[in-house]
């Protein structure tokens, strides 16, 4: 058994001791959660719960335009896919094989969403938050917040489709949003920004 006053070094990682605590009741199973609180007001300020109050390690933040900011209840899992937009070029009559490489541009990231809403409070459809979700997403441009988002410098997204895919529960909807990162374009320059 582990003993947090005398741990056991063994020289590799390994998973939190609380995954192992298996408390019996009554019969039936239940594992206890005991989750790290965070040390520092700092971390305080990172670290957000969802609807459960189970720490959160990459939330999602999302608003339009005018809008307030909406943390999606339950963590979603998000992918981003970048690409480059490569121009091949063959050469006529050429000795070697192949084509030439040239980089052009980087092309928008690839960004797919894919959640879970919950009605945590009663056995019905979680309505309010499919409408708002929705709403959100026919408005095609969202601004987000998410830390992996802030590492590929992406502030806004637009929504290119979603579903609602059936989902068995009464108070369950999963949800998938497919989007392209977006950014903020001058169209019309001023002298001063051409030197």
């Amino acid at each position: 058994m582990y003993n947090k006053d005398n741990p056991i070094k063994l020289g590799i990682r390994l998973p939190p001791p609380f995954i192992y605590r298996v408390v019996t009741v009554n019969g039936a199973e239940h594992v206890d959660l005991d989750f790290r609180k965070p040390e520092t007001e700092a971390e305080a300020d990172i670290v957000r719960t969802n609807a459960l109050g189970v720490p959160m390690r990459m939330p999602l933040e999302v608003k339009a335009d005018g809008g307030d900011w909406w943390l999606l209840p339950i963590e979603p899992i998000i992918s981003v896919v970048g690409k480059n937009i490569i121009v091949k070029r063959n050469v006529a009559k050429g000795r070697t094989r192949g084509s030439i490489k040239e980089k052009w541009s980087q092309d928008d990231y690839q960004i797919t969403i894919e959640g879970i809403l919950i009605n945590y409070d009663k056995d019905a459809y979680p309505e309010e938050d499919v409408k708002r979700l929705r709403s959100l997403c026919e408005g095609a441009r969202l601004k987000v917040r998410c830390k992996l988002f802030e590492l590929f410098s992406i502030d806004y997204i637009v929504v290119e489709n979603f579903e609602f895919p059936m989902t068995s529960g009464i108070q369950n909807q999963g949800y998938r949003i497919s989007a392209v990162s977006d950014d903020v374009y001058k169209l019309l320059l001023k002298r001063s920004d051409l030197t």
